[in-house]
């Protein structure tokens, strides 16, 4: 049997993973633990393990490596502990492979003590960029400690290949978490609502913003701009779901309890949708606002309009149905109003989305299914002809 250990740090990369981990715990040929750890086990981020739980997932391991998000240093710090305690985890356990996803700064730590106790790791998400936070550098590292790479589409491949990736070891399956566009029975809006305790009476838009982290302007200057335009916006309601544990998290949350305080009939804050939720509200919104990746991967499978704001996705694909705007209460409000007209529309329902078509998790299975185990890790650097 393969052992495979599968990684979850986010309530947002759980539900890219959903369709796999299912896949992996049923499937005869698979010894399967998931560990959780970072921001599931924080209070302050909702301890999202419960939602894992509450879809009838077996944890096999809660690694709780301290997060708080309050600052730089805690961040540094609770890798440096990632490192320490998942180094015991692989030791006890010894999987064949350990599968991760994305750019969360506990990767470093975890990928580190993989790396090291020379357990193979399969990372998704590979060679995408996002030039605006640190996650760019930690993504683009964690691929150089990785074995096997699962990207989204040629563009990204071609950039692990660039990192000196050997051919064989880099697989374009797809984006995981466009398969719930196929699998996962959603809300109705009328049972959103409900789930959530809020009357959704008007077109509402779904809104996420996170730290920038390598940002010149500090958080507070940058939520203000969002907060004023979703003040403006008087005819639309707004669910907004928190922020992220990167350094500025805090900010951004204490200026949108203000907001909604200021209109709780209009504005909704909530620390975690999950991902049914959440696919649920995207379905059914007016559109999207904010700088999560989610806009540009998964609207475009709901054919949604996506308002980016500022940097924070620099460098990442975009479809037609992206409009990029920076971080000014008045061009956002211009952009919404884009956003919602009838040309706009018209484009969103010829979009296409460039990371995938929602079939990736019968790829990666069949390529774990055929993956060798590896005696060591050594790995050959492949020069690109100048």
């Amino acid at each position: 049997m393969l052992k495979v250990a599968l990684v979850t740090t986010t309530r947002a990369e759980f539900g890219l993973f959903y369709w796999l981990i299912k896949a992996l715990e049923r499937s005869p040929w698979v010894d399967f633990r998931l560990l959780v750890t970072g921001m599931h086990l924080a209070e302050k981020f909702g301890n999202t393990y419960q939602e894992i739980e509450a879809q009838g997932i077996t944890i096999a391991e809660k690694i709780d490596i301290g997060l708080t998000g309050e600052s730089a240093l805690d961040n540094a710090l609770s890798c440096g502990r990632a490192t320490q305690l998942f180094a015991k985890s692989f030791s006890d356990n010894r999987p064949d492979v350990v599968i991760m996803m994305g750019d969360r700064f506990e990767l470093l730590g975890i990928a580190n003590a993989a790396c090291i106790l020379n357990i193979p790791i399969a990372h998704f998400s590979g060679g995408e960029i996002t030039e605006g936070i640190i996650d760019d550098q930690v993504r683009h590292s964690v691929t150089k400690l990785s074995y096997w790479h699962f990207v989204s589409n040629e563009a990204h491949l071609q950039r692990v290949l660039q990192l000196g990736e050997e051919p064989e070891r880099v697989f374009n399956v797809g984006e995981p978490g466009l398969d719930h566009f196929y699998h996962t029975e959603l809300l109705s809006l009328a049972a959103l609502a409900q789930s959530i305790d809020f009357a959704l009476t008007a077109p509402f838009i779904l809104c996420t913003y996170h730290p920038v982290t390598h940002a010149k302007n500090d958080a507070l200057n940058e939520i203000k701009q969002v907060t004023a335009a979703i003040e403006a916006l008087t005819e639309y309601q707004f669910i907004i779901t928190y922020p992220n544990a990167d350094e500025g998290n805090d900010v951004i949350v204490t200026e949108l309890k203000r907001l909604q305080a200021s209109a709780p009939a209009r504005i909704k804050l909530v620390e975690s949708l999950g991902f049914k939720r959440y696919l649920s509200a995207l379905k059914n919104c007016a559109l999207v606002l904010g700088n999560s990746s989610s806009g540009l991967v998964e609207a475009p499978m709901f054919n949604k309009a996506n308002v980016n704001i500022g940097e924070r996705q620099k460098g990442r694909l975009r479809a037609i149905s992206c409009i990029d705007v920076a971080v000014k209460s008045d061009e956002i409000i211009g952009a919404v109003q884009k956003a919602a007209s009838s040309e706009h529309h018209t484009l969103c329902l010829r979009t296409c989305n460039p990371y995938g078509d929602g079939k990736t998790v019968d790829r990666v299975m069949q390529i774990l299914k055929t993956l060798p185990k590896p005696a060591h890790l050594s790995k050959k650097f492949m020069d690109i002809s100048l």
